[in-house]
């Protein structure tokens, strides 16, 4: 405890799931939050239960996060975890056919919140932390950015689109002291996990873990400083960093 004390945290999405897990994990820690969502009842109370503030904040509007930013900007941690699945949840219903039920309504809302809202959040901040030499931005990928997720490939395309950004932009960032990193957990007891998700996780042996390892897997992440990294976790696995291996260099 107390490896983040005197240090500010940003989560969006930070209302429920994995984002509230983090605004009571980094609390523990000795940092301060603030929670950002577009749920306020549930965002003031996870702000509450940890003694933060809340934000009102669409992640979707480039507006709202310049607003946001001029306002405040001032934090080492910025939390760009919002997210949401193509259908109700993560796996949805069976269908008959690939994409059969993605129409352009919930295509262009999955991609506005899962690829924009991390865009704009963090194309607003780095300035702010280039400036400062300091900040790590953690995004919220998924396993399914390493690997298929048959039952919802647009979610799974998010995800991939995440964690390439991440790779990319640890790079960019790496001479100007700010740190960038993915959390690729797998199944996390969260909303997104619907009964169907449950019963796939278990055909498959892969479990459904206690939302508390998000926090575990944030604090991996914020601890090794590695830019650019993603960092995976499994039920019945430890927490590890996904290294990609180079196709040239054999």
């Amino acid at each position: 405890m107390g490896q983040l004390t005197g240090q500010r945290a940003f989560i969006t999405g930070g209302a429920s799931g994995i984002g509230a897990e983090m605004a009571r994990r980094f609390t523990k820690e000795g940092a301060t939050v603030v929670v950002a969502d577009v749920n306020d009842t549930l965002g003031k109370q996870v702000a509450a239960e940890v003694g933060g503030e809340y934000v009102h904040l669409d992640v979707t509007s480039a507006k709202a996060w310049e607003e946001q930013y001029e306002i405040d900007n001032n934090f080492d941690i910025v939390c760009l975890n919002a997210g949401v699945s193509t259908h109700q949840n993560v796996l949805g219903d069976p269908s008959t056919y690939p994409l059969e039920r993605v129409d352009n309504d919930s295509y262009y809302r999955i991609m506005s919140i899962n690829v924009d809202g991390v865009v704009f959040g963090a194309r607003g901040i780095v300035p702010h932390m280039v400036a400062r030499k300091s900040g790590h931005i953690l995004v919220t990928a998924s396993l399914a950015g390493i690997i298929p997720i048959a039952p919802d490939p647009i979610y799974g395309l998010t995800k991939h689109a995440m964690v390439g950004f991440v790779k990319s932009m640890g790079q960019a960032l790496e001479p100007h002291g700010v740190c960038i990193s993915a959390l690729c957990p797998g199944f996390l007891d969260t909303p997104l996990v619907s009964p169907l998700a449950r019963e796939f996780a278990s055909t498959f042996s892969l479990g459904v873990m206690p939302v508390e390892v998000a926090g575990d897997l944030a604090m991996r992440a914020l601890t090794e400083r590695i830019n650019g990294s993603q960092w995976v976790v499994s039920a019945g696995f430890p927490i590890a960093r996904y290294e990609h291996k180079d196709p040239f260099l054999g």
